[in-house]
């Protein structure tokens, strides 16, 4: 018999692993604006399901755990520095947001052959990409890292609790589910594009 013990993962390295993920939506949301480019059709499913995986992982997912879970516990734990340099950049992102709108109300133009929705839907990718990969670098580097070296092992268990609650109650795809999901539109998407 064999016994695989594996390592749990803390739960900065968790919030780490789900920035890969939502890097690896944004570069199939740079192959779909290759595509795009290079005159492919590229259907607006295909457009509109990267971005709603960017928004529900992201925006619900991610977040929740920072905004719910992450800032009121950097608080009752004394770090509030830590805690403003977070929100900045759930601000900075969220700057972006308008980018995201644009592309998701030039779907339908995109879809009936209007040139302009299309080049719009191509800019607004490659803009939000160059806006918010380097955030989440940033942020890993700047922030979640050291912030792992700060967090006592009693800190790093309560904080784990909580977000183990918050998957158990979060109602849809976890990070081992969204990197099955991922893995199906990089699939999709390199039919298409290449």
């Amino acid at each position: 018999m064999i016994i695989i013990i594996t390592k749990k993962s803390d739960p900065i390295t968790l919030l780490i692993d789900e920035h890969r993920i939502m890097e690896r939506v944004m570069d199939v949301m740079e192959k779909l604006a290759e595509g795009i480019e290079e005159q492919r059709p590229i259907s607006s499913d295909m457009i509109l399901g990267n971005i709603g995986m960017l928004l529900e992982c992201n925006d619900e997912y991610h977040y929740g755990k920072e905004e719910d879970i992450l800032l009121p516990f950097l608080e009752e734990i004394g770090k509030n520095e830590i805690k403003e340099s977070i929100q900045s950049c759930i601000a900075q992102y969220r700057e972006n947001d308008k980018l995201l709108a644009t592309i998701i109300d030039s779907v339908d133009g995109h879809s009936n052959g209007d040139m302009d929705a299309t080049i719009r839907i191509m800019e607004n990718i490659r803009e939000f990409v160059r806006n918010v990969r380097p955030l989440y670098l940033n942020e890993d580097e700047e922030i979640f890292k050291p912030l792992k070296k700060n967090l006592t092992t009693e800190e790093m268990d309560r904080l784990s609790e909580k977000f183990q609650e918050f998957d158990y109650d979060w109602d849809g795809p976890t990070l081992n589910n969204y990197q099955k999901l991922v893995r199906e539109m990089e699939l999709k998407a390199s039919y298409n594009v290449w």
